[in-house]
């Protein structure tokens, strides 16, 4: 317990103390005010909770918007914030939260927004059937509302896109900047949506398959393609035409549904960058390689990977390329927090009470959160206001019938977060946030805070830099002239679109192997001592 609140209140001091100094744009909260506009349609769809007798039934999609008042800049970095809630609506789940007004959703977007980012509150479907006794209709009720979820928040996606394109950018996008952050049920989307690539990595995996009609448990026939871009019985197609590409995938807590749909290089967009948060003795998701259990009736659901294994996996396969310079960052905090996870990295961790394989406590670009005593512990960063659940809950009851006690609903919720309070919740999300912002810096290569920066020379006829053969098959040679070696490659796509990245090179000769890129015009942005220098590279 001790050590616990000693490493809250180390970073909690450290955070004002460095407040003192000279604020940053993306790193440190340099507005003071942020305006909201509520309840924005992205899209509209088919919800499985409101279906009558098996016939659809369409809801609108909506989002809240958060920007920094008195912000003179018109494209901003984009957080799309996914909030928790177990795929089932707010309280009818058993819990307090589940919305986009939970209190860490709307304390997170302002936070952002205050730093310079746009912040979007944004909901997704919901519907699944955690107590059923058949384990078949669990596991396919729980993937087909992950399912509908990315198909949502991609379909938010291409909204802020088309809404940039066809109505003069009204909530201040960067389309190029688009970050998806998920809470809790919401890392399973920010998670999912950014690694499953194609339909087949659902429907030729065996934990994926029905045991008994040995069909696969999402059908696109019925339930729509990955994108939600194609008419189904259960799917709308919502903004077509955009992409549905994002930079960066966050999560805190949460889930990937396998580690395989991380391939490293996609066939129909490039799979971001991952840094997640994970309590170590989350109860409703693993924190390595594990199953998902139903709280109520101790089921089991499905295995999957947790935090620690998804960004593990992630770094192995380069999608974490991009953030290598952060460990080398020499903002105190930042180092300490690097020093932290390096410290904690190798120590074996054993969960196999929670049915988890052995692992470790901790892995570059992610970070764990011990719970004191190593009791079971989920969403620490929540909290709430018993005397407004007091006022509300007959007011939800009235509404829609139901007998709903919020003095059982606070009872439930303390037993994973027991000593539950603004506090304490606003101590992990500063830990959070300050873990997040290099890597956001970086990962979006962020002008104002990127460690290693994209700033062009404006002369480079000294370093002799050339790009053979171009255009290119399957591979292409950088080199300068001996007096300048290289430092760093980094390859985008022709929209600026981050690709890959090759760091400590060190030399004045470099190959690149195109791997599975299509062919098609890229940027290659070299990093000198001196600076960028950048040339195109195509590949045909």
């Amino acid at each position: 317990m001790k050590q616990f609140n000693f490493l809250l209140l180390s970073l909690c001091c450290s955070l004002l103390a460095f407040s003192a100094q000279a604020q940053t744009r993306y790193v440190d909260q340099v507005f003071d005010q942020v305006v909201k506009q509520s309840n924005i349609p992205y899209a509209t769809n088919i919800s499985v909770l409101t279906m009558a007798n098996g016939n659809p039934d369409t809801i609108p999609i909506v989002m809240d918007v958060y920007t920094p008042v008195g912000d003179d800049m018109t494209e901003r970095p984009t957080v799309i914030y996914l909030h928790t809630g177990s795929f089932l609506p707010q309280y009818f789940n058993g819990q307090i939260t589940g919305g986009k007004l939970d209190s860490t959703v709307v304390e997170v977007c302002t936070r952002l927004a205050k730093m310079g980012y746009t912040a979007i509150a944004a909901t997704y479907r919901q519907g699944w059937a955690p107590t059923a006794p058949d384990q078949n209709i669990r596991t396919a009720t729980l993937l087909q509302a992950s399912y509908r979820g990315i198909q949502d928040v991609r379909s938010c996606i291409r909204f802020l896109r088309k809404s940039i394109n066809e109505g003069d950018n009204p909530y201040g996008v960067d389309e190029s900047r688009i970050v998806l952050w998920g809470q809790g049920t919401g890392g399973y989307l920010s998670l999912g949506a950014a690694c499953l690539d194609e339909y087949t990595e659902i429907s030729d995996l065996d934990k994926f398959i029905n045991t008994v009609t040995f069909e696969p448990y999402v059908v696109e026939a019925v339930h729509g393609d990955i994108n939600g871009e194609q008419p189904a019985f259960l799917n709308l197609p919502n903004s077509v035409g955009y992409s549905s590409n994002f930079a960066l995938a966050v999560n805190m807590g949460g889930a990937l549904g396998d580690t395989s749909w991380i391939d490293g290089a996609a066939s129909t967009f490039v799979e971001p960058p991952i840094i997640g948060y994970h309590v170590i003795t989350d109860p409703f998701a693993p924190f390595g390689d594990g199953p998902v259990i139903v709280p109520t009736t101790q089921e089991f659901v499905i295995q999957v990977a947790g935090t620690r294994l998804a960004v593990q996996v992630a770094n192995d396969k380069g999608l974490n390329d991009i953030l290598a310079p952060v460990a080398g960052d020499t903002h105190p905090l930042s180092a300490y927090l690097n020093a932290v996870v390096t410290a904690l990295g190798p120590i074996p961790l054993n969960l196999a009470a929670f049915g988890q394989s052995p692992t470790t406590v901790a892995e570059p670009n992610m970070y764990p959160f011990r719970s004191p005593n190593n009791r079971l512990e989920s969403g620490p960063w929540d909290w709430w206001s018993k005397p407004f659940l007091d006022a509300l809950i007959p007011q939800i009851n009235g509404a829609f019938g139901t007998m709903f006690s919020a003095d059982l609903l606070h009872s439930n919720g303390l037993i994973t977060n027991p000593d539950m309070s603004a506090t304490k919740a606003r101590l992990y999300l500063d830990t959070v946030i300050a873990h997040y912002a290099p890597r956001a810096c970086q990962a979006l290569q962020l002008a104002e805070c990127a460690i290693v920066k994209t700033e062009e020379l404006a002369d480079d006829s000294l370093l002799g830099l050339s790009v053979a053969p171009n255009p290119a098959t399957e591979r292409a040679f950088i080199q300068t002239n001996a007096g300048y070696p290289m430092e760093a490659i980094q390859l985008f796509d022709i929209n600026g679109r981050y690709l890959r990245a090759y760091y400590d090179i060190n030399s004045s000769q470099y190959e690149i192997q195109r791997g599975d890129l299509p062919p098609g015009t890229y940027l290659v942005k070299v990093k000198f001592k001196e600076g960028i220098s950048v040339r195109k590279l195509i590949f045909r």
